[in-house]
């Protein structure tokens, strides 16, 4: 029932079109400004990232920012999901996610 749920959580953001898929998220230094910088010029302001491997950079640069979460596909929670008004996706956390909800 879960894998069922977080299908039609996935497929409800893709009607909405609150999910954007990016090649990779990736900042040179752990810095606050750099993330938040990236995130603005996306456009986005309040977003839950999925990425394949949350490296110490993007961790600790997004740590300090309000309305952001980053994740890897495994810790991607119904809530966040909802809670959020963008999802930005890495190709790489696609695939994980299609393994675990296939």
């Amino acid at each position: 029932m879960y894998r069922a749920g977080m299908a039609a959580i996935f497929s409800q953001l893709v009607r909405e079109g609150r999910l954007a898929v990016v090649d990779s998220l990736k900042i040179e230094a752990p810095k606050t400004k750099l993330l938040a910088s990236k995130l603005k010029a996306m456009n986005l302001q309040s977003v839950l990232v999925i990425s394949e491997e949350v490296d110490d950079n993007l961790y600790f640069a997004s740590r300090n920012l309000a309305n952001v979460l980053v994740v890897e596909p495994r810790y991607a929670d119904p809530v966040s999901l909802v809670h959020y008004k963008k999802v930005l996706v890495t190709k790489g956390a696609i695939d994980k996610l299609k393994e675990m909800f296939a």
